[in-house]
């Protein structure tokens, strides 16, 4: 079986959970879960390569993100604001523009995400995040 082949099985999985998951859990935590994108280039739709994970932060941590649970503490202490993540401080990036674009669609607790950034590279972009878009 093809690597492509057992992530889009991965993928189907985690969509089905996805869909049972806010009706068992209504009236629990509302429903945060995002499909996260980082591709090489100025944006999605011209991109060299992308590469995409399936966060789910609530109602609980799960997905195909390496480091979920991180990637959630950071996104909940932003209050879900892609634009108030903090990244490592102080980090000197070179000044080659290779640049990359990072996305992110789904929900944040019920309500609706449509988040996308170009940074001139990745190293720009790690100092915005340090989790959510390191996959």
């Amino acid at each position: 079986m093809s690597i492509g082949l057992r992530m889009l099985g991965a993928g189907v999985g985690v969509a089905a959970t996805l869909v049972a998951l806010p009706v068992a859990h209504a009236d629990d935590l509302p429903a945060s879960a995002l499909t996260l994108t980082v591709a090489q280039g100025e944006s999605l739709e011209t991109a060299s390569s992308q590469r995409s994970v399936v966060l789910v932060c609530a109602p609980t941590v799960l997905g195909t993100h390496p480091a979920a649970a991180s990637a959630c503490d950071e996104l909940t202490t932003a209050g879900g604001d892609f634009e108030k993540l903090h990244g490592r401080p102080m980090r000197m990036c070179p000044m080659i523009y290779d640049p990359v674009t990072v996305a992110a669609d789904g929900v944040w607790q019920g309500n609706p995400v449509s988040y996308r950034h170009t940074y001139p590279s990745m190293c720009a972009a790690g100092n915005r995040s340090t989790s959510v878009f390191e996959f």
